[in-house]
């Protein structure tokens, strides 16, 4: 099968500045777990589409905003995550949790009345979860919820997703490659032999069980061993009890940029792969233990497993990040359209649905 998105097209602003306007602008984006925003005014920035957005708890209620003051476009929430009102830095607009301004600063200088005071409010997009897992859809005028995004994935991810239990490592690295060729490189496991043989080979997941499903897609593989035969027995007793088991490995896309993976049901990793420009990403991936029987206590076979999760992790994720950039500097001077085998028809389906929201 031939490539269906040329070189250029991982290496070009323009291409970007379009991916902006007609994919990340029209789909859902994750942007968080609700555990991120237990708290009244916990907070999460993101850039959507090339927009700055906040996500917060406004008295009880997660909701986004675009991060932009109204009265003198400074951003509102400067970190990337934290706990505060929304409340401008530069001259301490203050705004209420429908993103409407109800403090200012000298406010008789303004002469404003309510009228006025309710155009100056945020832009607010819509949100909406999937068990554990939290939306933006920067489209105002979309009438396809979240659930008709994901469709049958919709109940899978709800059911993966509540399983989350604890949080053991966050792996975050900008790698100078395009969003697109980090992306297309998880969809595969052609390259596994050469680029992981001391870490993901030796899983030895394997087949070609794909399911597509609107634009997203998942592989169903068998692994080397069960899930209790050999030292796996002892590691993973404490998790028998779970609500969420499978025979092998499951790697899921949620489209474009989401990918979700488990072993067993017993770990989990999320990854979250955003451009931060045509030549360079953020690759952000989470690593959970499944919700464990709290009766169990093996704290050192516990500090163990989790040890060899999160470096078995990251291991894998730079050696892809070496290959990665590799690739970026290739197409920069590649005369190929790119060639896909049998075993890569998930990142085929990729680029027939980014061709399809790029209107190709």
């Amino acid at each position: 099968m031939k490539a269906l998105i040329s070189p250029k097209e991982y290496c070009d602003k323009t291409v970007l500045e379009n991916e902006n306007k007609l994919l990340f602008s029209n789909i859902w984006n994750f942007v968080g777990f609700k555990n991120d925003f237990s708290q009244v005014n916990d907070f999460k920035t993101q850039d959507i589409a090339g927009i700055p957005v906040v996500v917060q708890n406004c008295k009880g209620e997660i909701r986004c905003f675009k991060n932009i003051c109204s009265h003198r476009h400074s951003i509102i929430q400067v970190d990337t995550k934290g706990n505060r009102p929304l409340l401008c830095p530069y001259h301490g607009w203050a705004y209420n949790e429908k993103g409407v301004p109800f403090g200012i600063p000298k406010k008789p200088l303004f002469s404003f009345n309510k009228e006025e005071m309710e155009c100056l409010k945020l832009r607010e997009y819509k949100v909406d979860f999937c068990g554990d897992l939290v939306f933006v859809n920067s489209n105002n005028d979309s009438l396809e919820t979240l659930k008709d995004y994901l469709g049958s994935f919709y109940s899978e991810i709800e059911k993966m997703s509540q399983n989350f239990g604890e949080l053991i490592d966050i792996n975050e690295m900008v790698i100078d490659a395009n969003w697109k060729i980090l992306v297309e490189n998880t969809l595969e496991s052609y390259h596994v032999n050469l680029i992981h043989e001391e870490t993901f080979k030796r899983l030895g997941a394997d087949g070609l069980d794909f399911v597509f499903e609107n634009v997203h897609s998942a592989w169903n593989a068998s692994v080397l061993l069960k899930e209790n035969e050999g030292k796996q027995k002892k590691v993973h007793q404490p998790y028998q009890n779970r609500m969420y088991k499978i025979e092998g490995y499951k790697h899921l896309i949620v489209f474009p940029n989401i990918l979700i993976s488990t072993t067993y049901g017993v770990s989990f990793n999320l990854s979250q792969i955003l451009p931060i420009d045509e030549n360079k990403s953020l690759f952000r991936s989470f690593v959970f233990l499944t919700k464990k029987d709290d009766e169990y206590k093996n704290e050192a076979i516990e500090s163990m497993y989790k040890n060899s999760l999160i470096n078995f992790n990251r291991k894998v994720f730079e050696e892809d990040k070496v290959i990665c950039e590799k690739v970026q500097i290739g197409v920069k001077n590649s005369h190929y359209q790119g060639e896909l085998s049998d075993e890569e028809k998930r990142v085929c389906e990729f680029q027939k649905s980014y061709n399809k929201y790029l209107k190709k």
